[in-house]
Parts: structure tokens; sequence; C-alpha cells
């Protein structure tokens, strides 16, 4: 965010510790999250609320209502990040779209360059480890089998959208690394997106977008990809990628999966 939007008293402050940086963490995300939502009220954001609206109320019928709010607000907050992302660069972006059983997507601007791209990119899954590392907390905290259902959904989902292909972000993010690892991942993700047994319609329609990148438009998206991408931007790009993917396994690893089927007694 802009510095003129920052507490002036913010900087000089003591970090807190312990129980006392979880809570301060968790009611700063909370804080956001109300302004973010606050978005929805304008003319602008209408489309995305009622969309964010429609999936919330099918989730909760087809899902549950627990497991359904849980869900659509992982997707919310990974396409806050993305919003937050844009207008941090200056970019014009319109509200959130959500397609439910499918996913979500935020239309922006172009951005700059494919460096400010892969950041943008990497925007949604860095909310998205924020929200699963807060959940996961309170979940220990509290040994609220809720919190940890939300730290475990929001960092599966997140890491799925990690996977180097596209349009998932982690192509978006990898092509500007090295394009081919978007090819040779392919073929892979789908062999074990079948192994796991994921759900079939949102599978199909990315191997569907990334075959037809892959022989609509390859050469001129490779040269995009690679345009103005120095050997340092590549690492910094990738360190960024690696260490949120490493994030994300770490939270994944440390929830205690057990407890969560107490929420269907």
């Amino acid at each position: 965010m802009e510095p003129s939007d920052r507490p002036p008293e913010q900087p000089e402050k003591k970090k807190p510790k312990g129980l006392a940086a979880l809570l301060a963490v968790a009611a700063g995300l909370i804080a956001k999250f109300k302004g973010l939502l606050l978005l929805f009220v304008h003319a602008p954001m209408l489309l995305g609320s009622l969309s964010f609206l429609a999936t919330l109320w099918l989730y909760g019928l087809a899902l549950g209502w627990r497991f359904g709010i849980i869900l659509a607000l992982v997707l919310l907050a990974h396409e806050l990040g993305h919003v937050v992302a844009f207008r941090s660069y200056g970019l014009a972006v319109r509200a959130p779209v959500f397609l439910p059983f499918i996913g979500a997507l935020t239309p922006g601007a172009r951005p700059a360059n494919a460096e400010d791209g892969a950041y943008i990119a990497l925007a949604g899954p860095l909310a998205g480890m924020g929200l699963a590392a807060v959940s996961l907390a309170m979940g220990i905290a509290t040994h609220d089998p809720f919190w940890m259902l939300a730290a475990n959904v929001s960092a599966l989902l997140n890491l799925f959208n990690m996977a180097p292909v596209l349009p998932l972000d982690g192509g978006s993010i990898i092509r500007a690394v090295w394009p081919p690892i978007v090819v040779i991942a392919l073929p892979i993700f789908i062999i074990v997106a079948v192994l796991a047994q994921l759900p079939i319609l949102p599978i199909a329609l990315v191997a569907l977008f990334s075959i037809f990148w892959l022989f609509g438009s390859w050469r001129s998206s490779f040269a995009q990809s690679a345009d103005g991408i120095d050997l340092p931007a590549r690492i910094r790009i990738g360190l960024a990628y690696a260490g949120t993917l490493l994030g994300l396994l770490f939270i994944e690893a440390r929830i205690h999966l057990p407890t969560l089927s107490s929420l269907h007694q």
C-alpha cells in the first residue's frame, strides 16, 4: 500500500511476541479484510459481489455451510491478494469474478513487464498462505477443528494454484523464470491430478487452456515471458516462488488432520 495510507505511529511500535504477536497478526488481517470488503459495496464491485455471494450460496448448499463458507472465503482471500497487488503497481483492476466449482479470477490491466506480472500472480498464493498460517495458529491456540479445516483448505487450494502450468498462478510465475517449464510440467500435472482423483472439471479446464496456449501462441508467449527479465530478476522470482511453495508445504505438514473428523460428527 502507499506510505500515506499507513498509520504514522506504526513504524515506532515495538513488535509484540508470542501469543500477542499472533493476535496482532490476526487483528491486522481482519482489519485489512474489512477494508477490502468495503470495496464490494461500490458500483464497480457489484458484479464481483454478486458472483461471490452466488458462489457462497452454492457452496453452502452443495458442500455444507461450514465447509462452503470456508472454501468461498479462502478463494476471496486469494483473489483480494491479486487486487492489492494490482493496485500497489498502480494498475486498474476489476472486482474478482467467482465461478462456482471452477475457481475465480481477477481481471486487471497488463503489468509493465513480466517481472511485475509474476509478483502480481504470486500475491494470490501469498495471501492464501497468510490466511492458512493465521488459521493454523488459531487452531493450535484454541484446539478448534474449524480453524484446522480453514488452514487445510487454504494451504491445499493455494498449493494446487502453485502448480507450474497455465492458467494457474504458478504457471504465470514460472514462465517468467524459464518458459519451457510450463510445457514440461503439463503432462506431469495431468497424471498427478488423475492419480490424486482431483475434481475433473477444473483439471480439464486447466489442461485445455494449457494445450490451447501451447499449440496456439507459444512462440509469442515465450518471447513475451522472457522479454526484459535479466538473470537476477529470474533468481528473485524463482526464490519467491520456492519460498511460498515451501511455506505452504510447511503449514500443511503442521495441520492436525485427524481433528477435522469432528466437524462431521
